[in-house]
């Protein structure tokens, strides 16, 4: 080992050091986000490093606390929670992203934010409170750089720090809440639910993690946007981990926060794109909800290709209500070119045609004077 590498590896260490001591004796939240970012960028060496929150009711990452940014990004600006979001990977399947050429690397979209900042590397690792992914730690660079082995376990080990401190935080929130439970019953009852939930959403990151995988391994397009098609459908089932409703039993889902989740999360895949939503209140059995948003990714991720060329603005809308009588009715229009039907034999009309006979339902298509829709009525199983 080098002096370079053995000097950069104590000040990596010292800066760990600092930060410990100082994250339990820093009391407010934000202080806390900003002090992890300063010490990110100071020890990279490098001007730009953010913390992204996770906000499950949006399906989107918020930039919470922030070095070098230009005003109105800190606590305004949020990015994807995809698998072409950079710090969305890091997210769904829980590891660190190295990206060296943000704006060339086929597998990453290139956000307006970095773009407007000149950023073309970056560093990202997930910051874990007790078990899940809260947010994500991230480093970017104006000039072209390669992380290392190094620099990814000194920003892993920052994040693991930052955690624990906000589990702390919000641990004195979480015991004053429980405190107020009715019953020890009820408590036990919402924490094996809980951890329940956080095994799934872990086996999905794990998923999501050996599909990435094994997509890098494709040499034809074809294969890798099939690979990619199916990370983006268990990148919806994850999401409806995040909206089960407590209290309401095991597997209940309230719709409308599932379905906004989601499609805040699709509304960042392309610039110009608006997608609305619309969407009556209700709780529904896991599987219903599920089939559901799987059904709304497939048709608002298909708008999102092939109903806006390159350049053209637009909106998609969702909207989701009951008759009264039992019934749902679930709608998916865009004011795009047209698309027409879907085509027969592709596996995305197979799937929503496989989901709508799941739920007792059909699929129509709507004849709009622009663009495209299609109503899916379904029997509610409540």
């Amino acid at each position: 080992m080098g002096d370079l590498q053995l000097a950069h590896l104590r000040q990596y260490h010292e800066i760990l050091t600092d930060f410990g001591r100082m994250a339990p004796d820093t009391s407010d939240v934000d202080r806390l986000l900003q002090l992890a970012c300063v010490q990110a960028a100071r020890g990279i060496g490098i001007a730009h490093s953010k913390v992204m929150r996770y906000r499950p009711e949006v399906g989107d990452l918020l930039i919470v606390a922030g070095v070098g940014w230009k005003p109105g990004v800190v606590g305004h600006v949020a990015l994807g929670t995809d698998l072409a979001s950079p710090p969305g990977r890091a997210l769904q399947v829980r590891q660190a992203v190295v990206i060296d050429d943000v704006p060339n690397d086929p597998d990453f979209r290139y956000a307006p934010v970095l773009r407007k900042h000149g950023i073309v590397s970056a560093l990202n690792v997930p910051v874990v409170i007790d078990g899940s992914v809260w947010g994500v730690l991230e480093v970017d660079s104006e000039t072209p750089r390669h992380f290392g082995a190094d620099d990814t376990q000194f920003l892993s080990g920052l994040a693991n720090v930052l955690g624990l401190a906000l589990h702390g935080r919000f641990g004195l929130a979480q015991v004053a809440e429980a405190a107020a439970e009715a019953t020890l019953t009820l408590a036990k009852e919402r924490t094996l639910l809980e951890e329940l939930r956080h095994r799934s959403k872990n086996d999905l990151q794990l998923v999501l993690a050996m599909l990435v995988m094994q997509k890098r391994k494709q040499t034809d397009d074809q294969s890798r946007r099939g690979f990619e098609h199916l990370m983006n459908r268990v990148t919806a089932i994850s999401i409806a981990h995040d909206q089960l409703v407590p209290n309401k039993g095991v597997g209940r889902i309230e719709l409308a926060g599932y379905l906004q989740s989601l499609c805040g999360n699709l509304a960042l895949r392309r610039e110009n794109i608006r997608i609305e939503t619309d969407l009556a209140p209700i709780e529904l059995p896991h599987e219903v909800a599920v089939a559901l948003a799987l059904i709304v990714n497939e048709l608002t991720t298909n708008a999102l290709k092939y109903a806006f060329p390159e350049g053209r603005s637009g909106r998609i809308a969702v909207s989701f209500r009951t008759d009264g009588q039992g019934e749902g009715c679930l709608r998916v229009r865009d004011d795009g070119v047209g698309m027409g039907p879907p085509r027969a034999g592709s596996s995305g009309s197979e799937l929503i045609a496989r989901l709508a006979k799941q739920l007792g339902g059909r699929v129509e298509p709507e004849n709009l004077p622009v663009g495209t829709g299609f109503v899916i009525s379904f029997p509610l199983v409540t």
